[in-house]
């Protein structure tokens, strides 16, 4: 599947939403979960809604390494993302255990096309080290149970991590709670700021 540029125009593109965690609204304010309890990254840069057929795309390329299309997704985040400074790209990262039954790791291929459209160094700074189960389907308060020490900072890169500006990548963000858990580590380890940047946000019911 490939991608016209008058299709591409046709996309579902992100439009009014929550200054902070990007979830799709009618208002283009402060959602009630930011209000009541801001998340530890800064905000969230994304192009497009989680809809068909950017849902369907997204799919298939995290499923088939070799699937067309996503090359214009990536370039319009990455369009989006120039507008800011990074000293790092840093991938949300599998559980090895994922990775060796899907065959390849998408977010770290969609960081490092990003990295070089930004001319910012790809740091992997984050490991899953437990697997947990699927986030799909859970709601927000399972899915924050489920990533309870889910994540470690690689000990190796923790003082590069202190006073620098954080790019966290991620294929699409949901309830954004993998993204805050790692910006928590993130965080205290030092980083200056995280933003989060995504190629689709889900609109949550």
């Amino acid at each position: 599947m490939n991608i016209c540029q008058d299709c591409l125009a046709n996309l579902p593109i992100l439009g009014l939403q929550c200054p902070r965690c990007a979830e799709p609204n009618v208002h283009g304010e402060l959602c009630g979960h930011c209000l009541s309890l801001p998340p530890a990254f800064d905000g969230v840069i994304c192009p497009f809604e989680y809809k068909r057929p950017v849902n369907q795309l997204i799919h298939k390329w995290k499923h088939h390494v070799h699937t067309l299309g996503p090359e214009q997704l990536i370039l319009r985040l990455g369009h989006q993302l120039e507008e800011g400074h990074y000293d790092f790209v840093v991938p949300v990262p599998y559980h090895w255990r994922k990775l060796l039954k899907r065959g390849h790791n998408p977010v770290r291929n969609l960081s490092r096309k990003l990295a070089k459209q930004l001319s910012t160094p790809l740091l992997d700074a984050v490991t899953r080290v437990k697997k947990g189960q699927d986030q799909r389907g859970l709601d927000r308060k399972s899915r924050l149970k489920n990533l309870k020490k889910a994540f470690s900072l690689n000990k190796n890169k923790i003082k590069t991590l202190k006073g620098k500006n954080i790019l966290l990548v991620d294929d699409v963000v949901t309830t954004g709670a993998t993204c805050n858990a790692i910006s928590l580590l993130l965080k205290r380890a030092g980083a200056k700021s995280v933003m989060v940047g995504c190629l689709a946000r889900t609109a949550l019911k």
